[in-house]
């Protein structure tokens, strides 16, 4: 079974299942700490289930937009709220994200990562870079479950927080917080938590010499930030 058959075809269960979990716990690892002062603009939740963190953040002021390829996605589209916007998109690509011309000031993959194959993956943690505004947020949460019959079940695929700092380095992007926490319900699942920010050129002046030049090569002529579209527009 592949994740989004698996989405697909428990839908109602998994909706009351993920909504019973109160977003600020979920995300209390990272989210006081680099929400707290900042202020709320564009995010994106790649990976967006049923809307619960896209709601959550969107409470707290930011536009969002909700990415998600399975049916888990049209009880969010019904539970909206008004600051987000639904696409049904998928990494690495995200083609219809990418059109969409924004640049996002945070980006959130909340169990997500181990979805995407290894030989996806530099690609798509480049692509999600990209569509990082200056100083902007990557947050990724890795789900670590030690059951192998469920992750073969659920087609996940071995995932590392090393493979991530790796991709990092290559392109210049800073490791600003990195944690990990039990699952309060079920002992055989970790989550490890990796905050990374985009630099800002403009502040920094440079990068580090020989630091991120492919960076640099490969976004040098990038077209400026979008104005964020209506609901109606996208």
């Amino acid at each position: 079974m592949n994740s989004t058959s698996y989405y697909n075809e428990n839908r109602d269960a998994l909706f009351e299942q993920y909504h019973s979990h109160d977003p600020a716990i979920v995300h209390r690892a990272w989210a006081p700490r680099f929400l707290k002062d900042r202020k709320p603009g564009f995010a994106c939740d790649i990976g967006a289930g049923s809307g619960r963190d896209a709601n959550w953040l969107a409470g707290q002021g930011w536009e969002v937009v909700a990415v998600e390829p399975s049916r888990f996605r049209e009880p969010g589209e019904q539970n909206a709220h008004p600051r987000v916007i639904w696409l049904n998109d998928a990494l690495p690509e995200i083609r219809k994200l990418r059109a969409l011309g924004h640049r996002f000031d945070l980006i959130l993959l909340c169990a997500v990562w181990m979805h995407v194959p290894q030989s996806s993956r530099e690609r798509a943690f480049r692509v999600l870079t990209e569509l990082l505004s200056p100083s902007g947020l990557l947050v990724i949460n890795l789900r670590l479950g030690r059951d192998e019959e469920e992750n073969r079940s659920r087609g996940f695929h071995p995932i590392s927080a090393d493979e991530l700092l790796g991709y990092a380095r290559d392109r210049a992007v800073s490791l600003r917080f990195r944690d990990k926490l039990p699952d309060r319900r079920r002992g055989h699942i970790e989550w490890e938590w990796l905050v990374f920010e985009i630099p800002d050129f403009a502040r920094t002046g440079r990068l580090r010499s020989g630091v991120g030049s492919r960076f640099l090569e490969e976004t040098a002529g990038a077209p400026e930030d979008c104005q964020w579209r209506s609901r109606s527009g996208c």
